[in-house]
């Protein structure tokens, strides 16, 4: 009856989880990423004109 059902919904909430948490990290490690490459190319125009970094 119902009960046959419990597995299939145990494993599809447990591999949500598990692949909502996958996900996040990789936009937050994405995010991380470009805000460092952003910094650094920034900081390479600032040495190649001349200008000491600011930060």
């Amino acid at each position: 009856m119902a009960s046959g059902n419990f597995g299939w919904i145990e494993i599809v909430f447990f591999y949500g989880i598990a692949i909502g948490f996958g996900v996040w990290q990789w936009l937050k490690m994405d995010r991380m990423l470009k805000k460092t490459r952003a910094e650094k190319a920034a900081k390479e125009a600032a040495e190649k004109d001349g200008n000491p970094p600011t930060g």
